[in-house]
């Protein structure tokens, strides 16, 4: 009977690295290629996956999900090309942007640029208990009044959420959602 001697195991080395380097700067390159308008636009399409809206939130089967951008904001051509050939549970998306007004009702997502944070109480008086999720990038967003609030941590665009503003919007937010975002109340920080 021969004895096989078998060689250590052996790899590589030069292939590893360049596959190392070539997967760090790709990942580095993708990390780049994304502005913060693109970033909070991707985030506001993937919200209106975790939020159940009440059956009165939408005139018919076939309305559009609509998501309104106060103002002017990059975020409404980065929300563009993001929800382009998109839908939401097999409904259209349409972005709008929207004024002060009562059409602020018929958005299903209000994005609130810090531009236009001074206007919040004007437009929760508006909206009152409309099924609409309000998303701002102002400092303490959902602590004042707001649903959903993006704020920078450790350089990562990141959420907060005011569960007791979404009730009151008639808005159930998953479980999955509010397990990533920091949980505020009016006033205080949970």
């Amino acid at each position: 009977m021969a004895v096989v001697e078998r060689k250590p195991f052996a790899i590589p080395v030069k292939r590893v690295t360049a596959t190392l380097v070539a997967v760090m700067l790709s990942a580095t390159l993708l990390a780049q290629s994304y502005n913060e308008a693109e970033v909070k636009a991707a985030f506001l399409f993937h919200f209106a996956h975790y939020v159940e809206y009440p059956s009165g939130a939408f005139e018919n089967d076939k309305s559009p999900f609509v998501i309104g951008v106060l103002g002017k904001s990059p975020v409404t051509d980065a929300l563009q090309k993001v929800v382009r050939g998109k839908n939401v549970n097999g409904r259209g998306i349409v972005v709008r942007q929207a004024g002060m007004d009562k059409e602020l009702r018929r958005c299903h997502i209000l994005f609130i640029p810090k531009d236009e944070a001074d206007k919040l109480p004007a437009i929760l008086e508006i909206l009152a208990d409309a099924p609409v999720l309000t998303v701002g990038e102002s400092a303490n967003f959902a602590s004042k009044g707001g649903i959903i609030g993006f704020f920078t941590e450790q350089n990562r665009i990141r959420f907060e959420i005011n569960p007791d503003s979404a009730r009151r919007a008639h808005l159930i937010i998953s479980s999955k959602l509010l397990s990533l975002a920091r949980i505020v109340g009016e006033g205080r920080r949970i």
